[in-house]
């Protein structure tokens, strides 16, 4: 049976950020995901997902750069090697005091002027083979998520295909590629072909209607099918639902039970 965990950076925004933990739990989620921190100090993260008796399953390392429209990371960027081990460093400190064993890699960056795809993906490549043995062992895998260029123009990893190279390139099992059907509708469609293709390299997937970015049972993807799809597939990962509710977060829920979706492992 699929597992559904709500993502707290995006889900129950009617509720200030710590409280979101204890939302989420009072609706019957055990298992939680979060982006950014924000301001957050991560004690009181801990102290939220304690209180709430929750599992944090996955966060996103720190970025790097980001100033939107002008800069959006660094990690696929040649010369800002260091500046990506600091991240990493950061991250593996982070992980380690939450307990979690996914995470996602800090933002790819924009496509300088004159560099081309390939060198910024060898970049990627070289960053994340100098850090897998950080990776192995913190016992942590690294998620490599595909941004669409619609909403991020020049971003470095916009397609499956661009991930599926970095992934191959690494040649790690601590590294694997996240699907955001959010994203992938917006930049290449086709989603159950995209499925169909990276599901051996695929470890974490995360939806969200298109254009919208509501519950996955609006828009233009028959997430059902999807759904249907990835269980037929044998697919042991998490679902996470990364949108925002169209009301309360809590009142767009009837879909998990409807589609028979669980919140807790078997």
């Amino acid at each position: 049976m699929l597992k559904f965990a709500p993502n707290l950076y995006f889900m129950y925004r009617e509720h200030a950020y710590l409280d979101r933990f204890a939302a989420a739990r009072a609706d019957g989620f055990r298992y939680v995901e979060i982006c950014y921190f924000d301001d957050l100090d991560i004690g009181d993260i801990k102290r939220a997902l304690d209180d709430a008796g929750q599992t944090l399953l996955s966060f996103n390392f720190p970025p790097g750069d980001v100033q939107p429209g002008i800069t959006r990371g660094l990690a696929a960027i040649p010369g800002r090697e260091a500046e990506f081990r600091d991240l990493i460093r950061q991250g593996l400190e982070w992980a380690a005091f939450l307990d979690v064993k996914q995470a996602l890699c800090p933002h790819y960056g924009l496509r300088p002027e004159g560099l081309s795809q390939e060198e910024c993906e060898a970049t990627l490549i070289a960053n994340l083979k100098s850090v897998e043995a950080d990776l192995v062992g913190a016992g942590l895998t690294l998620l490599i998520e595909p941004h669409n260029a619609k909403d991020f123009p020049g971003y470095i990893i916009s397609r499956m295909e661009e991930a599926r190279r970095v992934v191959e390139g690494v040649g790690s099992p601590n590294v694997r590629i996240l699907l955001d059907t959010y994203h992938i509708q917006r930049m290449e469609g086709d989603i159950t072909g995209q499925i169909e293709r990276h599901l051996d390299l695929i470890g974490h997937i995360q939806v969200g209607s298109s254009p919208d970015r509501h519950e996955p049972d609006t828009g233009e993807v028959n997430h059902r099918h999807v759904f249907e799809m990835l269980a037929a597939a044998g697919y042991l990962g998490w679902i996470a639902g990364e949108y925002f509710a169209a009301g309360t977060t809590s009142d767009g829920l009837g879909w998990i039970s409807d589609w028979g979706i669980a919140t807790e492992p078997s």
